[in-house]
Parts: structure tokens; C-alpha cells; sequence
């Protein structure tokens, strides 16, 4: 049987504070850390989804003639990224041009919505900060990554009785493992057919996708290694959560964690 160890909550919210000097850290250390610019990310997949409501390829065409190292540019996330891309893409122009700021709102006001909601106790504060302030999470926020709208998903899973929302975190398949959260709810299996069924409009799309992943190099299956620490800031809060997780609530600091382990909690989502 595990129990959660007490920790005084200022010295919880000391070392949460102190966490964010890694990224000061890493602008001190790394030459030119935000040579990405702003919404890079962003901007290269909406215009890929105004290329292709144009009658365009969603990916660039050397993507799909054979081997191609993967570099800034490239378009990786499958077809079924559209529905969130293409509202986007049609709001290009001025005045609608404001919404783009939906693009991060959205996924962070969810999620911090989430953390909140979840009340985790102080012992996983500084594990939150520490997925916050990964510079790999936050550059993925500056560039606009989609993978925020990932741990949203995420986050929405964690929350309340419902599963509903894991399977969409597949929007980025590298981070497949995530998506499996809560398997054995009927709610996950909603969602799972709900999005099964957003891939069946884009048909011989998937081809062109699957024919870019094989083509691809230098990806593999640690491709999205570092970008799991902004997965597991809503599953941290949820591990450590006073309420609001489903299943069971632990109300009080040295409740049992769970009898099961770890992985298959998660499997679970109790």
C-alpha cells in the first residue's frame, strides 16, 4: 500500500518557484534558445490547410517522392489534424485574423482550467512546475505546436468520470501511449469511435500520410521523447489530485495512491 509523504506547502510553492529557473537558465546557456519564431508551428500548419482547401497536397511534395530528413518545415500530423487546422486557415484575413489567438488560448485555458479543477496536493507542485518549465514545453508553446492541443485532450481525460477526450490525443501519434488512458471506460471507447470516424472523410490522404512517416528520417520511436513532460503535466495533477479525477477522491494528504501500479492506473483511469 503507497501513501502520498506530506510537504509543507511553502516549501511546496518554494521549490515550484524555484523549478522555473531552468528556463532562465537555459536562455543563458544555449546560444539563440528563441531562433524559432513566434507561431512558426502554428503558421506552417494552417497555411499547409489553406494549400490543401485550395486543392493542394496537405504535405510538401518531397515528403511523398521518397527519403527525406526531417527538418523545421515539415507537415507530420495526419489528416484528422484538419478539423482542428482549417477553421484556423479560414481565419487568415483580418478581421477574423484575432481568432488565431484561439490557437493557444484554448489548449492552456483547458488545461490550466483542469490543474485547477483537480486540486492536486502540494508533494506534485513541483513535479507540475517541473513539465511547465521544460524548455521543450514551453518553446513548443511559443512556436504554436498542435501538441498543446494534445495534452488539452489530456487534460480533459483526467478530469471528472469521463474518458471520452483520451483517444484525441492521438492528434499526434509519437504520443500514442497517453492516448491509451482510461482503455478499459466505455467513455474511451466513445471517443475512440467519434474520431475513427472524423478520419473517414480525408480517405486517400492517409496514404500520402503513411507514405511521408515511412519516407521520413531521423524520427523513430523516441521522436517525441522530449515533448512528454507537457503530456504528463495534466496526468501529474491527476495523480496528486484532492478531487475532481474520478473514481476514487483522495480527500486526505496520506490516502492510498492506489493498490494498482502505475501503469495500470493509467490503463484504468481510477
Amino acid at each position: 500500500m503507497r501513501t502520498w509523504p506530506t510537504i509543507d506547502t511553502r516549501l511546496a510553492l518554494g521549490l515550484s518557484v524555484a523549478v522555473f529557473a531552468l528556463p532562465i537558465l537555459f536562455v543563458l546557456v544555449v546560444p539563440h534558445p528563441l531562433e524559432q519564431p513566434l507561431g512558426m508551428d502554428f503558421i506552417l500548419y494552417r497555411d499547409a490547410a489553406v494549400r490543401w482547401l485550395g486543392g493542394g497536397s496537405f504535405y510538401e511534395p518531397y515528403q511523398l517522392v521518397g527519403p527525406y530528413q526531417i527538418r523545421a518545415g515539415d507537415v507530420l500530423y495526419p489528416p484528422v489534424g484538419l478539423w482542428l487546422f482549417v477553421p484556423f486557415a479560414i481565419a487568415t484575413s483580418p478581421p477574423w485574423s484575432i481568432v488565431n489567438v484561439a490557437f493557444w488560448a484554448i489548449p492552456l485555458a483547458i488545461t490550466a482550467g483542469v490543474v485547477v479543477a483537480l486540486r492536486p496536493r502540494p508533494i506534485v507542485w513541483p513535479l507540475i512546475a517541473l513539465c511547465l518549465a521544460n524548455p521543450t514545453t514551453l518553446l513548443k508553446i511559443w512556436t504554436g505546436n498542435p501538441v498543446m492541443w494534445s495534452m488539452a485532450a489530456m487534460a480533459l481525460a483526467v478530469v471528472g468520470s469521463s474518458r471520452f477526450a483520451a483517444p484525441f490525443v492521438l492528434l499526434k501519434p509519437s504520443l500514442a501511449p497517453f492516448a491509451l488512458f482510461g482503455i478499459r471506460r466505455r467513455s474511451w471507447w466513445v471517443g475512440a469511435v467519434l474520431l475513427g470516424l472524423m478520419c473517414l472523410p480525408f480517405g486517400a490522404l492517409w496514404v500520402d500520410w503513411v507514405a511521408s512517416v515511412l519516407n521520413s528520417r531521423g524520427g523513430g520511436l523516441l521522436y517525441s521523447a522530449l515533448e512528454v513532460p507537457i503530456l504528463l503535466l495534466p496526468v501529474v495533477a491527476w495523480l496528486g489530485r484532492t478531487r475532481g479525477g474520478g473514481g476514487q477522491t483522495r480527500q486526505q494528504p496520506n490516502t492510498d495512491v492506489d493498490r494498482l501500479g502505475i501503469a495500470e492506473t493509467l490503463i484504468e483511469g481510477e
